[in-house]
């Protein structure tokens, strides 16, 4: 339980997407059924917040260099910028019945591809419970940022960020209308420590809009576009068998369908890959990756690369040429948790 004047910290990790991705759209999921394989990562969102006198709300939003100061939180409600939205919406589910100070960063640029926002709402949900005393349940937490950001602040995605934001750890989800099915991949330490140093996450300098790209695909869906449909039908089918080949521990049986599966994405939508990028993806493979793939929608922002270790540095070393700067990161298989706690 949390005490009046109680200062705390939320983390919620960001996520690497297998294969998948865009199978959570609603626009598919709810008739077909999707499947997402992802794994959550040291990189993510932080949101502290502390209680404040009568009503009052502080917003201080890092990545944006915003701060926004309210004599009533409900006064937050008619602020229509886009940088506010998603915590101002949040902050309205999860009302606290006094003021808050609220801080929220991630560190990372805009338009990452890496779940990000995902990462902030489930962070802001649940440390917004923990300051009212309560300890809501994961999956309480993942539905409840699903719902803020997909229904009320109108982004056009699927659950894949919120649910491993939530969660952490390594994991096949599937998504279907009214539910959400999550299926741990348990991996033994010191195999799940191999798994990961064939990855190097990389930074291409370019931002991207995410919701121009699902938009997209969200339409071919509606309107029934049968190569959309089957590529995606095809990457449903790509996240189980990766699924297998991490239980056959087959780093490059695992490599080899993720190329695959970037290969279909690819197809789904013009909007995922311009020629450049397809360009330089393909660039890598060539100095020794399995894969390389843009994460999350596309178009940009990062990219993930899997290689035998004895092909790192020439990939490295391709990709840096190319303007791309290294991102260290970790499994993480926490979850969102409170990470600092203190007393005014």
């Amino acid at each position: 339980m949390t005490t009046e004047k109680q200062r705390l910290t939320a983390f919620a990790p960001c996520r690497l997407a297998f294969a998948g991705g865009g199978t959570d759209l609603p626009a598919y999921a709810d008739r077909y059924g999707g499947a997402v394989l992802s794994a959550a990562v040291s990189l993510g969102a932080r949101v502290q917040v502390r209680p404040l006198d009568m009503r009052r709300l502080t917003l201080i939003l890092d990545d944006f260099e915003l701060r926004a100061d309210y004599a009533d939180a409900a006064d937050a409600e008619h602020d229509e910028r886009p940088e506010v939205a998603l915590v101002k919406h949040t902050l309205a589910w999860v009302r606290p019945a006094g003021g808050v100070e609220m801080i929220v960063r991630t560190g990372l640029p805009p338009g990452s591809g890496l779940g990000a926002s995902g990462a902030v709402g489930v962070a802001t949900t649940y440390a917004l419970h923990r300051l009212v005393g309560r300890e809501p349940s994961p999956e309480e937490v993942a539905e409840t940022a699903s719902v803020v950001e997909i229904e009320k602040v109108g982004r056009p995605i699927g659950r894949q960020d919120q649910y491993a934001a939530a969660f952490g750890g390594l994991n096949f989800f599937r998504f279907a209308e009214d539910a959400v099915e999550r299926e741990p991949v348990a991996l033994p330490e010191p195999k799940l420590r191999d798994f990961r140093r064939h990855f190097m996450l990389f930074f291409s300098g370019q931002q991207r809009d995410s919701a121009a790209v699902l938009t997209d695909q969200r339409a071919r869906i509606v309107d029934g576009d049968e190569q959309t449909l089957a590529r995606l039908h095809r990457m449903k089918e790509l996240a189980g068998e990766m699924r297998e080949a991490l239980a056959a521990y087959d780093w490059p049986g695992f490599g080899e369908l993720m190329h695959e599966a970037w290969l279909a994405k690819r197809e789904v939508s013009p909007k995922v890959a311009d020629e450049a990028t397809a360009a330089r993806c393909d660039g890598a493979r060539e100095r020794g990756a399995w894969a390389v793939k843009v994460t999350g929608a596309g178009a940009g922002g990062f990219y993930l690369a899997m290689a035998p270790p004895a092909a790192h540095d020439a990939v490295a070393s391709y990709l840096a040429g190319e303007g791309f700067t290294p991102y260290e990161f970790e499994f993480d298989d926490a979850g969102v948790r409170v990470v600092e706690e203190e007393l005014d």
